[in-house]
């Protein structure tokens, strides 16, 4: 039996949870191991600004260089130097790293991403180190949250066959329920303003463009004859996308682009959950939206979609070509349309992620970063 305290570094460049994405599946797994008694050090450039407090005691991490990609080149080594100063026995980190003894994939494998060809600049930066960590065994086990990411990680790197694990991404089912629609959906629409009968479009995405706000913006542009209205929750630049949606005729009354919004709030407040990405290893927001009953649209490109049977069924629809904005519009109408002649079956559609826990999803880490730790004591991959 292992004795505790067990100490943790979890390394990132940024410790901030209320930005959602792999800082907040960070966080969930901080807050796991701590109430099993681990000892959890976060490691960071940047840390907790705003929000609940993130877990675990966070160490601040300087370095000084004249240019980004410099910085992040310097910040992967500080990171990990720093949780071996503190004494860790296992670290955990999602990017940009030379080594770490479990690479969380909540950003999937950048090969995919980048494409085949010469990159340069930041992204040559990102791709030495991912190159380091699973082209060269820089990390002792590999999490891949989606049998996407998996598929991926092996195309690209076959070497590291032996170091992945398959561990998709859960879903706090306690939280998010159906039951959350008549309280925290209820209330977003009030704040929003929306009268009865006007269906509610969530878009949530940090990184629009990626997530597919443009093809969005072209399918809803000739559905105006229904009553809809979108919130884009999230974005890096707010301002940028209220523009963009104005050139496709769809104003406030429309399109509403807000800053932050709630997880809760955002995925039991929707009619529909909207995300035509174009790249997605395994979005915590499709799982969230699920949970709470809201049907989804999204493309194959998503890692969350394996749970849509079927091409959706009757938890949404999964479309193919994620540039395909004819065949969103065609799936937005129908689903429109469905809600609009009555609330769909939410217990279905929460069946889609039945089996995706947020308890055996963290038990999975817990039992990875454990084995890590094991091999890390017998030495049995190089530093």
């Amino acid at each position: 039996m292992t004795p505790f305290p067990f100490k943790a570094g979890f390394l990132i460049d940024r410790w901030r949870p209320d930005r959602g994405g792999a800082e907040k599946a960070l966080a969930l797994l901080a807050a796991h191991l701590e109430r099993k008694g681990w000892e959890v050090h976060a490691f960071g450039a940047v840390g907790p600004e705003k929000g609940p407090e993130a877990p675990g005691i966070f160490h601040p991490v300087r370095v000084r260089a004249l240019t980004r990609a410099r910085f992040e080149r310097a910040l992967g080594p500080a990171l990990v130097d720093a949780a071996r100063e503190e004494g860790c026995r296992v670290t955990v980190g999602v990017r940009h790293l030379p080594r770490v003894d479990v690479l969380w994939t909540q950003n999937g494998i950048l090969r995919g991403e980048f494409g085949e060809g010469p990159v340069r600049g930041r992204r040559r930066v990102f791709l030495d180190f991912e190159e380091s960590l699973l082209g060269r065994g820089g990390a002792r086990k590999v999490a891949c949250v989606s049998r996407l990411v998996l598929e991926e990680a092996l195309r690209f790197y076959p070497a590291c066959r032996e170091r992945l694990a398959l561990v998709p991404n859960g879903v706090d089912l306690e939280r998010f329920r159906i039951e959350a629609r008549a309280r925290e959906g209820a209330a977003l629409r009030e704040t929003l303003g929306l009268p009865r009968g006007r269906l509610l479009l969530t878009f949530p995405g940090r990184d629009p463009l990626r997530k597919g706000l443009p093809v969005l913006f072209r399918a809803l542009e000739r559905l105006r004859d229904l009553p809809w209205t979108l919130v884009v929750a999230g974005p890096r630049k707010p301002g940028r996308w209220r523009r963009e949606a104005r050139a496709f005729g769809l104003g406030p009354g429309r399109v509403l682009v807000l800053p932050h919004l709630e997880d809760l709030a955002l995925a039991a407040g929707a009619d529909l959950c909207v995300l035509p990405t174009r790249r997605d290893p395994c979005g915590l927001v499709i799982l969230e939206a699920l949970a709470c009953g809201t049907p989804v649209v999204t493309t194959s490109r998503a890692g969350a979609a394996e749970v849509m049977e079927g091409g959706g069924g009757p938890s949404g629809r999964v479309l193919e070509d994620p540039d395909d904005a004819t065949a969103l519009r065609e799936a937005l109408g129908e689903w429109m349309e469905r809600l609009l002649a009555g609330a769909p079956d939410r217990e279905s559609i929460r069946e889609a992620v039945k089996d995706r826990g947020l308890h055996p999803w963290m038990e999975a880490m817990e039992r990875l970063l454990l084995q890590a730790a094991g091999e890390n004591e017998r030495g049995e991959f190089n530093d």
